[in-house]
């Protein structure tokens, strides 16, 4: 799974350039400008925003399978009968699963990136691309990198508290596209501290924005509750909180 995930996801993504050239396009027929339309200026603000929220879903798959495969496979067990190893392994897992799930995340974002730009530069213009420009990129490509390593060591910390990688992909697809969602329409303050609202931000390099009055009213305003920087301080937050208690939990767990 972790083999071939971010590469059918890429492929995806690939695909829906397509539909954002017609989205994107003026009604006049000319393509998308990649500096103004698609980056969001020089500083690229706006580059990364339509894969962003695809960032979690990766890494999480990515972290719960890199230490779901021991669990299957026995490796777990076998260490646990071995007190001195159970931290050390635990930490391997947590590197192992931060390094490919950040070259996941960076492959992905380049391929987007190169490909808005083979897209703009067809149908549209490429003009105003700078050194500035390439610089600003790069640094949301690694930043994209840093938010998906950094969520998969969350995902191995959940996967390892309810000791079933199935329970914590499946438990992680329903918090994705069901309780978040919730939070945010009817407890919107709450949910400017959730896990995934601050991984997407933190990634994408956008402010954290929470819906002020009913979501149900026409007047809805969006009111920004804090930035990217610290946006990547609560995903940090609940990453070395997930790795504490798992790390607890880990050294005191019966084989049984």
């Amino acid at each position: 799974m972790t083999r071939f995930f971010p590469a059918v996801l890429s492929l995806l993504i690939i695909g829906g350039l397509v539909i954002a050239y017609f989205v994107i396009s003026n009604d006049d027929g000319d393509g998308p400008d990649f500096v103004g339309d698609i980056a969001g200026g020089v500083e690229a603000t706006d580059l990364l925003s339509p894969i962003a929220f695809l960032i979690p879903v990766m890494a999480f798959v990515i972290g719960a399978s890199s230490i779901g495969a021991d669990l299957k496979s026995g490796m777990v067990e076998q260490i646990l009968t071995w007190e001195p190893r159970r931290l050390r392994f635990l930490a391997a897992r947590c590197v192992a699963g931060f390094i490919g799930a950040a070259l996941a995340a960076i492959f992905v974002s380049v391929v987007y990136v190169a490909g808005t730009f083979v897209l703009a530069a067809v149908t549209g213009t490429t003009s105003g691309t700078t050194g500035e420009l390439w610089g600003n990129i790069a640094v949301a490509v690694v930043r994209s990198g840093a938010a998906s390593g950094l969520f998969a060591i969350f995902g191995i910390g959940i996967t390892v508290l309810v000791n079933s990688s199935v329970a914590s992909i499946v438990g992680f697809v329903i918090y994705f596209f069901i309780i978040e969602n919730l939070f945010q329409v009817f407890l919107p303050k709450i949910s400017t501290f959730l896990p995934v609202t601050n991984t997407s931000a933190f990634a994408a390099g956008i402010d954290v924005q929470r819906i002020e009055g009913s979501a149900f009213d026409e007047n809805v305003e969006l009111i920004v509750s804090h930035g990217y920087l610290t946006a990547g301080v609560i995903l940090a937050a609940y990453t070395i909180g997930s790795t504490i208690v798992s790390g607890v939990l880990f050294r005191q767990r019966d084989i049984a």
